[in-house]
């Protein structure tokens, strides 16, 4: 679908679609403008390597959606996990905390400049931007 939109728009020749786990082919992948992690990050164990190398290829906007980490997010996923684990499914969700994501976009020269949340109840989503400082 990617493909035949940016085909439509007259951009296909501009984007590299690249397929694979980010954290492993991160040092082959270039810098861009904007960075997105749209609900991959409760996907991730290891927060820290994707989100440092995620961060570090972000020139200008880096912007990430994932679960708030609170209280009923975490039974909930504890409940998602045990259906998992229930179904012999090795996949595993993760509520990582808000605090380190945003320590660790700071620590590379990103400063949050804007903060919402999706579907209103319990305000599971968090959606974060985070801005490069002008050089």
């Amino acid at each position: 679908m990617a493909r035949s939109e940016a085909a439509r728009d007259g951009l296909f020749d501009r984007i590299t679609y690249v397929h694979g786990n980010f954290v492993t082919l991160a040092e082959d992948i270039a810098e861009a403008d904007i960075v997105t992690l749209d609900r991959v990050i409760c996907c991730y164990d290891d927060v820290q390597a994707l989100v440092s190398l995620s961060a570090a290829k972000a020139r200008w906007l880096y912007g990430v959606t994932y679960p708030v980490d609170s209280l009923w997010n975490k039974a909930a996923m504890a409940l998602e996990n045990l259906g998992y684990w229930l179904r012999r499914n090795p996949f595993r969700a993760f509520i990582h905390p808000t605090r380190l994501v945003d320590e660790i976009a700071g620590s590379f020269g990103l400063a949050q400049v804007y903060r919402g949340t999706a579907f209103a109840w319990p305000n599971m989503w968090q959606v974060v931007v985070y801005e490069r400082a002008a050089n």
